[in-house]
């Protein structure tokens, strides 16, 4: 389409171009002896008319002087006389010659590649044709301001200039100028990207172009379609000259009428003189210049004639070498065409064949897409089992949320809690044997031995690499790890860390292989009995609140798993716990969510904030108010860029009560 559309383009410049020679040269290219000779008359007529007050005769030859410069390629001198001429028309108000005029110069500043000016004189030309009120002339200013801004590439200004002219030109039915709105605004609104919008108005254009032309003209469509195009201007033009010829004449002819009349008075005068001194000899010498007069006009009219019949010759020997070069022209493009014709053909067949092996491919693609979707969905279900219910945690933390919105249909994020006992596996197998030993002296006194058992609370949220089936993947071999860690006696939250890098690192064998997945995370044990909270973090920081004030413990700089060293050690934060106090663990993917106005990301100084704004409401109105804050902050603009996982949890005295 975009050739189609260039090659209407060189139409539209043609167009602009029409009444200009081959070469834009800007030199002033000598006038010929003839010429000349005609202009300095047209000068002294011109000078005369102005002196005697007659505006609208010395506007005439000042027009006429500018048509020979321009016909002679000499743009500069040509607009100088154009304007002297404008000048004389203003003293008179002849807008009507005024408009035209300036259409004139904005025709040669165009072929000199003046656009600016042209445009400038095209608006002036536009202006005084809205304030004459021909409706065809103002569409036919429209699109020459048009066509000028699509040059400057101002297609949008120039759209909205040829809808203008649009509406006045099929009103006036004036189809030609209705077939050249169409293509400008097809090659406009292709500059733009607007490929439908651009192939509706070629459509339009090819449309309006069968009906309005006849089968003669669809055959000699590329020649018929310059010509069609340029008579809009031509026309104008040439209706102006006749006029122009008219006055010209009508001038000359008073001006030789008034030179006949003095010449007859200055006869009559001296044949009254010599009359009375001679009459025969005056009367000879009238009779021998009235033979030289007849000879004179006879050789005159012979001058003429042929004179007539060498320009008719010339005109003719013009028509047939351009009806060769029209007949020419029409056999190579015809034969182009239909070449181009068999080539389209191929390449529609080669697309239609490319078209039915990508909709097999599609199909197949299609199923796979089902298939490998039905099998995430039921590891979506294997994952949510694996996970442990909010009821436990609430029912050992009443206060207590999980906030947990997987990216994809499975998740990399994951929490995992759980009870255990402060003393190692080693002293509850020997507390079973003692018990099987002692079964019935011991048995009414099982449960309170039990609820002597220092019992701690592991709670954790992790961040494993990736997100959907890899970050899955990740998740459940974490999940696994940290029940096989507690199974082994390990409950302090540093040596759980320490522990689970080294079972990810190898699991993964990441000392052999070019592996760097791991996990970060914030874990946290409560111990009921001390009323206290221990803290390690891979990365992942705690943020907990007090008395109204919110504080972070930042997470260790070294990840679980990865690239690191396979022993690594984590630093383990303790908190007593005298007062109400509020936990938050969470993974990165509420704080690096891209949204709001400023499409930036959340922060951690955001989110800290929002937390201490709503720490002290109800736990399950802080989980609704983050998800709403979520979903607000990340808009219909922006797609979720990762899983989240928040968990929130609230300590106070209440518990060390119920202890004692």
């Amino acid at each position: 389409m975009k050739k189609i559309i260039q090659k209407y383009k060189y139409l539209f410049l043609i167009i602009i171009i029409f009444y200009s020679s081959t070469t834009k040269s800007q030199q002033i290219i000598p006038l010929s002896a003839e010429k000349q000779q005609q202009v300095d008359e047209l000068k002294e007529y011109a000078e005369i008319n102005k002196n005697n007050g007659d505006h609208l005769h010395a506007a005439f030859y000042y027009n006429k002087i500018a048509f020979i410069y321009w016909g002679n390629d000499s743009p500069r001198q040509a607009i100088n006389y154009f304007l002297q001429s404008v000048k004389e028309n203003q003293q008179i108000n002849k807008l009507e010659d005024i408009k035209n005029i300036y259409s004139n110069i904005g025709v040669i500043y165009t072929e000199l590649e003046d656009i600016e000016n042209a445009y400038d004189y095209f608006n002036k030309s536009l202006k005084i044709r809205r304030k004459i009120g021909d409706k065809t002339e103002i569409a036919s200013g429209l699109f020459d301001v048009a066509y000028i801004l699509s040059i400057l590439k101002k297609a949008d200004e120039s759209n909205n200039k040829l809808e203008e002219a649009l509406k006045i030109s099929e009103q006036e039915n004036n189809p030609r100028l209705t077939l050249s709105i169409y293509g400008l605004l097809a090659q406009n609104h292709s500059k733009l990207g607007n490929t439908q919008i651009s192939q509706n108005y070629l459509d339009k254009y090819q449309s309006y172009k069968k009906h309005s032309e006849t089968e003669q003209i669809k055959e000699k469509f590329e020649e018929k379609e310059i010509k069609n195009l340029a008579e809009i201007k031509r026309t104008q033009a040439e209706k102006r000259a006749k006029q122009l010829e008219l006055e010209l004449a009508k001038l000359q002819s008073a001006r030789a009428q008034d030179s006949l009349n003095i010449t007859i008075q200055s006869t009559q005068d001296s044949l009254d003189y010599v009359e009375r001194i001679n009459k025969e000899k005056q009367t000879k010498i009238d009779l021998l210049n009235k033979d030289k007069a007849i000879k004179e006009l006879t050789i005159k009219e012979q001058k003429a004639k042929a004179k007539n019949q060498k320009i008719i010759i010339f005109a003719g020997l013009i028509g047939l070498v351009l009806m060769i070069l029209i007949l020419y022209v029409m056999y190579k493009s015809n034969k182009v065409r239909k070449a181009a014709n068999i080539k389209l053909a191929q390449q529609n067949k080669e697309i239609e064949e490319k078209n039915a092996e990508l909709e097999t491919a599609s199909d197949k693609i299609a199923k796979q897409n089902i298939n490998i979707t039905q099998s995430i969905n039921y590891a979506k279900g294997i994952q949510q089992a694996m996970l442990p219910p909010i009821e436990e945690l609430q029912s050992i933390i009443p206060e207590s949320f999980i906030l947990f919105k997987p990216r994809d249909i499975v998740s990399g994020d994951f929490y995992w809690f759980k009870e255990v006992d402060s003393k190692s596996s080693i002293y509850k197998v020997m507390n079973l044997f003692k018990s099987a030993s002692k079964k019935d002296d011991n048995k009414d006194n099982k449960k309170e031995e039990t609820d002597n058992l220092d019992k701690k609370f592991l709670i954790t949220a992790v961040d494993c690499t990736g997100h959907g089936v890899p970050g899955a993947f990740m998740s459940m071999i974490g999940y696994n790890l940290l029940d096989e860690i507690i199974v082994k006696g390990i409950n302090r939250p540093d040596l759980i860390l320490e522990e689970l890098h080294r079972g990810v690192r190898l699991a993964l064998k990441q000392d052999t292989t070019d592996n760097k997945d791991g996990m970060d995370m914030a874990l946290c044990s409560y111990s009921k009995k001390d009323n206290t909270l221990e803290y390690s973090g891979a990365k992942n920081p705690l943020v907990y609140i007090k008395n109204n004030e919110v504080f972070q413990i930042k997470g260790d700089k070294n990840a679980i798993g990865g690239s690191q060293e396979s022993e690594i050690k984590f630093a383990s934060h303790k908190l007593e716990i005298t007062e109400p106090t509020w936990f938050y663990i969470f993974s990165d993917g509420f704080v690096d969510q891209f949204g709001g106005p400023d499409g930036r990301k959340f922060m951690i100084k955001k989110f800290r904030q929002l937390l201490l704004e709503i720490h002290d409401r109800p736990m399950e109105e802080q989980k609704e108010i983050l998800d709403v804050t979520f979903d607000g902050w990340k808009g219909s603009n922006f797609n979720q860029i990762d899983d989240i996982l928040v968990i929130g949890f609230k300590l106070d005295k209440y518990v060390e009560k119920e202890k004692k």
